[in-house]
């Protein structure tokens, strides 16, 4: 028999963990799974929760990127080598949406079932941990500004309507900031408006922003959005629409293992959604950092 830890953030998304879970009940036991299920109820939690050793086969996380992040941290922090599954039930799903992770409980309990397990890359910023990317500059703070009530009610919808209202607001100008990137290759410094490190290509509901990501080559891609005119700052946006945004004069974009990155003031790093640590960091992967059920 199967056990199976399900660490459930009860606050993510449209729809709640509990009703997810009855759905998903059935067919675990139908399976001859055993449950244990931990509901997170402060920040923290989900962290503590899977570094915790309850004698699981498997983990499952569901909530969205802050969840899964608490999760791989705890399991990182403890070297603990339990493959982790993901059920998309959050407000932004953007590693579970690269995965193509099925939320059609059916079809995930049996994705479960089979057991497809593969190492899969994490990057480390500091000594936290991500599964996704992490960010500084333009728009990273939305998710602290937007309230849990409006996530529930309108989902992604909400982080729009936020940037939307920031945008509207902010005087770019002020926006900008110099970064600078040092790798083994050499070192680039650009007036930027936003630089990111990831290990998927979607991020921010954009499924392609990084196009050649891999989560089992052992590099990150970093990204950065420089100094533009308005006008080409729409070109830039139009590009990404169509997938054509890493030939833009603008959009500096490449692969490495290891990454400092420093800023000419102190910027907070967003990491999977999560508040991190302030500039300079080094960003680095972790080949094979996490053991994941996916199809």
């Amino acid at each position: 028999m199967k056990r199976i830890k399900i660490i459930a953030n009860p606050s993510s998304g449209r729809e709640g963990a509990v009703d997810i879970l009855k759905k998903l009940i059935a067919p675990f036991s139908r399976m001859g799974a055993s449950l244990l299920l931990e509901f997170t109820r402060h920040h923290g939690d989900a962290e503590a929760f899977a570094a915790r050793d309850d004698g699981e086969d498997c983990i499952i996380a569901m909530g969205g990127d802050g969840t899964v992040n608490q999760v791989v941290n705890g399991l990182y922090a403890e070297k603990r080598n339990v493959p982790l599954a993901v059920y998309p039930a959050g407000t932004v799903n953007d590693f579970a949406e690269y995965l193509k992770i099925p939320k059609d409980p059916i079809e995930f309990v049996s994705m479960v079932e089979r057991g497809h397990v593969v190492p899969v890359d994490l990057g480390l910023c500091g000594d936290r941990a991500f599964i996704n990317v992490c960010a500084a500059g333009l728009f990273t703070e939305l998710g602290y500004s937007v309230s849990d009530a409006s996530k529930s009610s309108m989902g992604r919808l909400a982080y729009y309507l936020e940037g939307i209202r920031s945008f509207r607001v902010k005087d770019l100008s002020r926006e900008y900031f110099r970064v600078r990137l040092e790798t083994a290759d050499g070192t680039v410094e650009k007036k930027v408006m936003l630089v990111m490190v990831s290990n998927s290509s979607s991020i921010g509901g954009f499924s392609r922003i990084s196009p050649a990501a891999s989560i089992k080559d052992g590099l990150l891609e970093v990204i950065a959005i420089e100094e533009m005119p308005f006008p080409k700052m729409i070109e830039l946006i139009t590009a990404i629409g169509v997938g054509k945004h890493t030939e833009h004069e603008h959009f500096l974009y490449f692969k490495t293992d290891k990454v400092t990155i420093s800023a000419d003031r102190a910027l907070r790093i967003d990491i999977d959604g999560e508040p991190g640590p302030h500039l300079p960091q080094t960003v680095e992967v972790v080949a094979g950092g996490v053991p994941m059920i996916i199809n």
